[in-house]
């Protein structure tokens, strides 16, 4: 499809920041959204009679795909074949997630990405998010422990310094000692910071969002669990009314029932992710997260059984969040709308004239038909 030409697309439901048009018809010109109107527009370039047109996805946290793992050596053609294969699940925009590693992997890692943001491509990279390497190591998951830090400020700029403006989000550690610094110089140079493998107790949780931490990274997993006395860092996110949470909804992560409550207690504050690796879009059952070897059972595993990321999808992520009861709209915003407002990126996310022309066309079982990403199509058949 050639993005400079108008274009019109109908389909059955098209889900709009304001509601939902059943059915409706979104027109595009020079890779925007010109008009967005209820009806069938005769004519049609694309009409998904029986579809659903979303707002393109937004994967906050994937940290590998189509056998690239993000730390190695991204090279161009690696980063196609990542693209073609987030394009076929929804993707219309994604931030490469780099967790803990020594430092010489993590700034090549860095300044490779940096480069590859400064060229045109779909999905579009909208930043690096950094996992690490301020992480708890009683909550460290698959993060190697030899490579973990104290948070330390002067530390945590230099990593900046070495892909200016390239990190855009940074998981940390909030309870630890030099947090509190480490916060402050992130949010002066503009990054998003969420609280993720910690140990943070409720009253801890609470004093790193007055900081300024916005963002609970993959609630529930690889942090301090519930107990009516100890409610930690999942009450104080969940009851927060300013704080969003990302989950990996694949249901072995955490269990559909838990799914379900969070999305009920916090319903536009959720964002899903993938956390996927390497494996994900490959056949390869053993691959690499990191400097780590993993294998890929119900889920990548390191060879203790402790979970490593994932091989999920953000389409898939959408059908399961409906199979436990969330709205298709609700789904969605999860997979779109919220997570470009976590980013602070108001121009994504949404099926509004002027917004650049970011769109999945959803068949009646929510698989991904067709995807246009700034009115280009990057997947399927126009």
């Amino acid at each position: 499809m050639d993005a400079s030409r108008p274009r019109v697309i109908t389909a059955a439901r098209i889900i709009t920041p304001s509601g939902d048009l059943t059915p409706g018809s979104v027109e595009i010109d020079g890779g925007r959204i010109v008009s967005v109107r209820a009806g069938v527009a005769p004519g049609a370039d694309l009409s998904a009679t029986d579809g659903v047109l979303a707002p393109g996805f937004i994967d906050l946290q994937i940290n590998g795909a189509a056998g690239v793992d993000f730390l190695s050596h991204v090279t161009d053609v690696a980063v196609t074949r990542v693209r073609r294969y987030l394009a076929s699940t929804g993707v219309t925009a994604f931030l490469p997630t780099l967790i803990t590693s020594p430092s010489s992997h993590l700034e090549r890692a860095l300044r490779s990405w940096q480069r590859l943001m400064a060229q045109p491509g779909a999905p579009r990279i909208l930043g690096i998010h950094l996992e690490g390497p301020y992480l708890n190591r009683q909550f460290k998951g698959a993060h190697p422990p030899r490579y973990l830090r104290a948070p330390d400020a002067r530390h945590a700029a230099a990593l900046l310094d070495a892909a200016p403006g390239a990190v855009r989000l940074v998981t940390l550690a909030p309870e630890l000692p030099g947090a509190a610094g480490v916060i402050r110089v992130l949010r002066e140079r503009g990054c998003i910071v969420a609280a993720g493998h910690t140990a943070a107790t409720y009253e801890q949780a609470q004093a790193a969002f007055g900081a300024g931490v916005t963002l609970v990274t993959h609630l529930f997993n690889a942090m301090r669990p519930v107990h009516h006395r100890d409610p930690g860092i999942v009450i104080a996110a969940l009851e927060h009314p300013q704080v969003d949470i990302s989950l990996i909804a694949d249901f072995i992560h955490v269990h559909p029932a838990m799914v379900r409550l969070a999305v009920q207690l916090k319903k536009e504050r959720v964002a899903l992710i993938t956390d996927a690796i390497a494996a994900a879009g490959s056949s390869r059952r053993v691959t690499r997260l990191g400097t780590r070897t993993v294998r890929v059972t119900d889920v990548p595993r390191l060879p203790d059984g402790t979970i490593a990321g994932s091989v999920l999808s953000m389409d898939a992520a959408l059908r399961h969040a409906v199979s436990v009861g969330v709205s298709l709209r609700d789904a969605v915003l999860m997979v779109s709308a919220i997570p470009a407002r976590v980013l602070g990126r108001n121009d994504l996310g949404r099926i509004e004239a002027g917004k650049p022309a970011d769109l999945v066309v959803l068949t009646r079982e929510f698989r991904v038909r067709s995807v246009y990403t700034a009115g280009e199509l990057t997947y399927g058949v126009a």
